[in-house]
């Protein structure tokens, strides 16, 4: 076993400082948790957050990294700390207006993209695809925080904090804009319960959990599945074009199945695809004017000495 992690057991004090975050993250969780169950009568299920508490440091046992599982409590910490606000956010808005954007799709292609897709590729075998598809979130955060943390660290660091901030980016949206998905607005059936019946029965209840994180049906717009699947693509092709050419079937996949089970329109995709390219661009920009600084402090701290010496 690490030293480190060895350490930490032996010292207490050790282990809260170098986990704080999480330990913040979870006090914060809990007193959400508390205010939803008193206010509302509710519990939050199950998020993301609360699946990568579990996962992400089994992930970093896995590698045997104890650098891993310092970052990822901070991944862990600021996931609960959103799931938990747009629990909260959710019981808000669900009680506000809420806004369809089928009109935009009319715009857009002209008819309801969403039903068009449904009335074309109906049947039990496109729903079961579409079902495993769209619970594929989860999992791509999980591989791709391994995935890239092994290979790549520069690609790691841009894909957690593009993840991060795609992540804040549509939380603000869900509350500013409430938008009901095409199912909610009356635009195209809902065949994500279909789906399940589906599933054979062991895996039904596993794709319940991963899904659980979707409290907030007020939420459609930017899709986040569409948002992660894309930044797992980007982040694959920066990793490498043979990794990037493998995401492509996993990103389309997911992009037929948000429409297809009548969980977004069409401008909920095209939502989170903005997001996510958006935040994969401020990122990059500030990561390379950190890295620019770390660089001129370096010179600078080099070139010092010599200027002493003269």
């Amino acid at each position: 076993m690490d030293e480190e992690i060895v350490a930490h057991q032996n010292d207490p004090k050790s282990f809260l400082r170098s986990y704080s975050a999480i330990i913040v993250a979870l006090l914060i969780y809990s007193g959400v948790v508390v205010v939803a169950y008193l206010r509302f009568g509710t519990l939050p299920e199950v998020t993301l957050g609360a699946i990568a508490l579990v996962i992400l440091p089994c992930i970093g046992l896995i590698l045997k990294s104890k650098e891993f599982l310092k970052s990822s409590t901070l991944i862990i910490a600021v996931l609960l700390t959103y799931e938990a606000l747009q629990g909260i956010t959710g019981y808000l808005v669900n009680s506000g207006r809420v806004v369809s954007l089928a009109w935009v799709d009319q715009a857009l292609v002209g008819s309801d993209f969403t039903l068009d897709v449904q009335r074309a590729f109906l049947s039990p075998a496109v729903t079961l695809i579409s079902t495993i598809f769209y619970g594929l979130h989860v999992f791509l955060i999980m591989i791709a925080l391994g995935l890239f943390w092994f290979k790549d660290r520069s690609v790691y660091r841009g894909y957690s904090y593009s993840l991060v901030l795609t992540s804040y980016l549509a939380l603000l949206t869900f509350v500013a804009l409430p938008t009901a998905p095409p199912w909610l607005a009356g635009s195209a059936q809902n065949l994500l319960g279909a789906g399940y019946k589906e599933l054979p029965s062991t895996f039904q209840e596993l794709q319940k959990i991963l899904l659980s994180g979707e409290s907030d049906v007020v939420a459609a717009f930017p899709s986040l599945h569409a948002a992660y699947a894309t930044l797992f693509s980007i982040f694959m092709f920066k990793l490498g074009r043979r990794y990037g050419l493998v995401s492509l079937p996993i990103l389309g996949g997911v992009y037929f199945s948000i429409i297809y089970l009548g969980q977004h329109f069409l401008v909920d995709l095209l939502g989170g695809i903005a997001y996510a390219g958006a935040a994969t661009l401020v990122v990059e920009v500030m990561l390379s004017r950190g890295n620019r600084s770390r660089s001129q402090s370096r010179l600078a701290s080099d070139a010092s000495p010599s200027a002493s010496a003269q």
